[in-house]
């Protein structure tokens, strides 16, 4: 019954996006894992400037010392949190900001967020803050359960759904920090919605957005 309602949850996220490519027939979906390559081995965790995947590119915000990228928590980091794969995770100086490497516009659909660890098991918030092609920009925030136990038997990861007001960006900068961050879902090539657009998605988009800040099953 859990995995019926987790596909029925990712049915309804992606519904808006699937109705915009039949609209414009542009539209690429896109999962970042953060799995490599290269290689994060499980037990290690690295802080670095840059990672790539599926065209898309990882970088600190301006100033920003780098982020963390980790590898599966084993019996010796088991505080870390766990879901069987690899990670990004942000600690005291650390942002991080994407794009598409050939700048074209990408539209978020959703992302798995955790605490930093199991010494941080208290509620999180994770700011998003998303720019468009103009200047102009979106923001959201997410909030964790605080619910963590590493490699014991719990869900540390969450998933949470962006609205369409997430669509178009040329770059989206995560400020805060003490996160954890996997499985990055978003639609690619996709042009900003024009007002038609998004009154014929407003159905599928209250579905979304009454998702948002509840654990995945």
């Amino acid at each position: 019954m859990k995995t019926v309602k987790s596909l029925c949850a990712w049915l309804a996220a992606l519904a808006p996006f699937f109705a915009l490519t039949q609209c414009t027939g542009q539209g690429t979906f896109t999962w970042i894992t953060f799995d490599g390559p290269p290689l994060q081995p499980p037990g290690t965790a690295y802080t670095i400037q840059q990672y790539f995947e599926n065209s898309m590119s990882f970088t600190p915000v301006s100033g920003g010392t780098g982020f963390g990228r980790v590898g599966r928590p084993t019996a010796n980091t088991s505080a870390w949190p766990d879901n069987g794969t690899a990670f990004l995770d942000a600690a005291i100086g650390d942002s991080l900001q994407f794009s598409a490497m050939n700048g074209s516009p990408f539209s978020l659909v959703s992302v798995d967020l955790a605490e930093y660890a199991t010494g941080f098991a208290r509620p999180l918030t994770v700011q998003f803050v998303g720019y468009m092609p103009d200047g102009s920009t979106v923001m959201t925030n997410f909030v964790t359960d605080g619910i963590i136990d590493g490699i014991g038997p719990l869900a540390d990861f969450q998933t949470f759904h962006f609205g369409l007001e997430f669509s178009g960006l040329r770059r989206v900068e995560v400020p805060t920090i003490g996160w954890s961050l996997d499985n990055l879902a978003l639609w690619r090539d996709v042009p900003e919605p024009g007002t038609g657009a998004l009154l014929g998605l407003a159905a599928a988009l209250l579905g979304v957005r009454s998702l948002r800040g509840k654990r995945s099953d």
